[in-house]
């Protein structure tokens, strides 16, 4: 008997576009607001642990995001190329192949996962000692690494269950699964970093601690619903056997992104290097404005992979001209969204910086960087909704180019121009900030007018999934 087809929560292909890029982004920015969450109550808890005042605890986890991001890029690339596959196998109504697509992408992002938890424990050492910050921060930083890199190959499958999700245009239960990752996290953080109640006082280990702990166990209960088949997606053990065509596209597509993503991660370990030398002071500051810029690119980043599921599953659909309107509409909601949060933001940053830090020179860091930053708030948002043009299409070798252009051909210059050989400190990263947004959305927007991102990368015919 033939399966029924799996559950669409919308109708990507036909109806009013605005209205059905909002319906599935909502649940990507609510899940983006959870992600910020997590990072605002690791440093809010650390920010009270850290009752010396120098902000050892938040430069710590500020310092070891790019590594972390750094070990998960490389498999991360596959969730793009499955994501890409799917959206477009389900626009194109073939459920075996989205089915086969899924299960190929979590069997090889497992194996990535841990060959790069490995590594990377054994890593963390030696690369904070590179990169330069003083002695109390670069031994916080490991001990908070090589914890997170145990837990990495479970954390990463939370992102790997929403990508799979997503491109299927489920938005909601990734959504639902973070949440719940988040109240865990939120329980756990005080306990374990402050050491309330019956708990050790575990300070940078126990925000480590805590987030392989929440992360952990989402990831386990999402797997279970996607092997189960409950979700429209099945992931089935029959399907784990490698596959070689499925592989190639896999490869062909998640390649050219776990290029971006492994080269946008070295660029911030670079940039966090670069940020350690300027002083913890700085580096303090400039997590708390991230975590801030985080808070405001919600909208823009779930917008993007709105973006990203409608664009693939209409080229699926052969509907090339309705996912260009997409787009179009996509950008000017960003757009309007960003820039009205710069008008709120901008005014507010001192109170924003002092949330987290009663440090002077902290906050007066962090009030120059907002300033600076929030002028570029929506030349971000117009990058992330291409950039989930190009990987909706499939076609990552353009938002690989995007992401690193950013970083390797304009921020890490200009910073080294203006904050070192200019000598205009802190300064000088922000004013790089600024102005490698602008450049960048204007590259993209030139990429995005020549169509090239138009054509869909699975080939045609009939639901073959079954038959591989």
């Amino acid at each position: 008997m033939k399966r029924q087809s799996f559950r669409k929560p919308n109708d990507l292909t036909t109806g009013p576009i605005t209205r059905s890029l909002l319906k599935l982004a909502w649940p990507v920015m609510l899940s983006n607001l959870f992600q910020t969450l997590y990072n605002f109550t690791d440093r809010f808890w650390l920010g009270k642990w850290d009752t010396g005042g120098v902000g050892v605890g938040i430069a710590a986890v500020q310092l070891s995001f790019p590594l972390v991001f750094l070990s998960i890029s490389v498999a991360s690339g596959f969730t793009v190329a499955g994501m890409a596959l799917i959206s477009q196998y389900t626009g194109a109504n073939r459920e075996q192949d989205a089915n086969l697509a899924a299960s190929q992408v979590f069997l090889f992002s497992a194996i990535f996962a841990v060959l790069l938890a490995i590594a990377g424990f054994f890593a963390a050492g030696p690369v904070i000692s590179l990169m330069g910050a003083e002695p109390a921060l670069a031994t916080a930083a490991t001990t908070y690494l090589r914890i997170i890199f145990i837990g990495a190959p479970l954390m990463f499958s939370t992102f790997l269950f929403a990508a799979i999700l997503n491109g299927s245009g489920d938005t909601v239960s990734p959504m639902i699964l973070m949440g719940i990752s988040v109240v865990a996290n939120v329980l756990l953080d005080p306990l374990l970093i402050l050491g309330w109640g019956p708990f050790p006082e575990w300070g940078v280990t126990g925000a480590a601690v805590a987030t392989v702990i929440s992360r952990g166990l989402v990831s386990v209960a999402g797997f279970y619903l996607l092997f189960s088949g409950r979700l429209g997606i099945h992931i089935r053990v029959s399907h784990l056997k490698p596959r070689w065509p499925m592989i190639r596209q896999i490869a062909s597509i998640g390649t050219m992104s776990s290029i971006g993503q492994t080269g946008t991660a070295l660029g911030f370990t670079i940039l966090n290097g670069a940020l350690a030398n300027l002083g913890t002071n700085v580096i303090t500051a400039f997590g708390i404005g991230t975590a801030f810029i985080s808070l405001v690119l919600m909208p823009a980043t779930g917008l993007g992979q709105a973006t990203a599921t409608m664009v693939g599953q209409n080229l699926g659909a052969g509907k090339p001209g309705r996912a260009r309107r997409v787009a179009w509409d996509s950008m000017l909601i960003a757009t309007v969204i960003l820039a009205a949060a710069a008008a709120l933001v901008i005014p507010f940053r001192p109170h924003l910086i002092q949330v987290f830090s009663s440090n002077a020179e902290v906050v007066a860091i962090g009030v120059r960087m907002l300033l600076l930053v929030g002028f570029a708030f929506p030349f971000m948002g117009i990058i992330q909704v291409i950039i989930g043009v190009y990987q909706g299409s499939g076609h990552t070798a353009y938002s690989m180019f995007f992401g690193l252009f950013r970083l390797w051909g304009l921020r890490i210059p200009l910073i080294y121009l203006l904050a070192y050989v200019l000598s205009w400190g802190s300064n000088g990263v922000w004013w790089a900030m600024f102005w490698s947004n602008l450049g960048t959305a204007l590259v993209c927007l030139g990429f995005f007018l020549t169509g090239n991102w138009a054509r869909r990368v699975i080939e045609a015919g009939s639901d073959e999934g079954a038959a591989v």
